[in-house]
């Protein structure tokens, strides 16, 4: 990906972008309301790392998705909402202020491994929002030769966005992570209909990482031979998930189409669509009644929130004005 070759863009006014304009203009209250709706879901659900921790979570994940949904409100918020946001985002965060938390020295290699990529991310968001992480990257620091240990168990796009991770906190990488990549979905171009939902979501994580979660949507990283595998993959998959009633693989999917400009396609308005129609009542997405039996309360922080965070992101990539200006284009011609 590094080098890659610049993709040469068609005008970005044409019939197929401007009817994905129009879709979000008509649809934009409901997006806003889907958005206070979510928020209020979000706002009463806790979500406490060390608690779910102990009672057999991965607590740190479950943790960051929540801080995840929040830095996305933060970035949409205008100025004179953003403080009640960081109020809010404040208050998830006091946890990390315990010896609790920070507890990645000593925990068990199962949980480690669980909990890295969550407990860097939260430091990453927690700085994105102006809060104080001295303290946090002081143990960052301490883990970070039991970092290097497990690079060698992770997977390709877990390598990939430990590389976005360790520049920005100054780690020096074992050995360069971000080749991954060559073992990755994308370079071995794999058939949409073989895909596994496992590797699905490999898939959208090898986009996600060089976007950075979508904050980057400015970078232009794969080559036109990448571009056109998506073009011809990412679709597919938006139209066999919906089928499958998945929000949540619907939401990843669709946040790609976003990240890599395809939004002329009829299967990005189909996933703006089915994401409005898909919110529940009380402001989340996701239905796992199947798991309350066995994890009872658990069910939402453990699934029902990732479900969530990830709808928030895909729609407001989609909707919200500053991320459909500036220098990129957000609707751009296949290659």
């Amino acid at each position: 990906m590094a080098g890659a070759i610049a993709w040469k863009r068609r005008p970005v006014k044409n019939e197929a972008c401007e009817t994905t304009a129009r879709l979000l203009a008509s649809r934009r209250a409901d997006y806003m309301l889907a958005l206070r709706k979510a928020t209020t879901w979000i706002d009463a659900l806790p979500v406490d790392p060390v608690q779910l921790r102990a009672r057999g979570q991965k607590g740190k994940k479950h943790f960051t998705e929540a801080l995840t949904a929040y830095w996305r409100l933060y970035r949409v918020a205008g100025e004179a909402e953003r403080p009640a946001v960081l109020a809010k985002v404040r208050r998830l965060t006091e946890i990390t202020t315990g010896a609790d938390y920070h507890d990645m020295a000593t925990n068990s290699d199962d949980a480690f491994k669980q909990d890295a990529t969550s407990y860097l991310r939260a430091a990453l968001l927690m700085e994105g929002m102006g809060l104080d992480t001295a303290r946090y990257r002081e143990e960052i620091a301490r883990i970070h030769q039991r970092l290097n240990a497990h690079m060698e168990k992770r997977g390709v796009h877990q390598r990939m966005v430990f590389a976005w991770y360790y520049r920005h906190f100054g780690l020096s990488e074992p050995f360069p992570l971000a080749a991954a990549f060559a073992n990755g979905i994308i370079a071995r171009r794999v058939a949409p209909a073989a895909l596994q939902k496992r590797e699905i979501y490999d898939l959208t994580h090898e986009i996600f990482g060089p976007y950075e979660y979508g904050d980057r949507l400015e970078a232009d990283p794969f080559t036109v031979e990448e571009k056109r595998y998506l073009l011809e993959t990412l679709p597919v998959l938006v139209e066999l998930r919906i089928a499958r009633g998945d929000p949540d693989l619907v939401a990843e999917l669709v946040a790609c189409l976003r990240e890599l400009r395809f939004t002329g396609v009829p299967a990005y308005r189909q996933g703006i669509e089915y994401l409005l129609c898909a919110q529940r009542a009380d402001g989340a997405w996701g239905h796992y009644e199947q798991y309350r039996k066995r994890l009872r309360d658990l069910v939402e922080p453990a699934y029902v929130l990732h479900t969530t965070m990830v709808a928030i992101d895909a729609l407001t990539l989609a909707f919200h004005e500053p991320w459909n200006s500036g220098s990129a284009p957000w609707c751009v011609h296949a290659p």
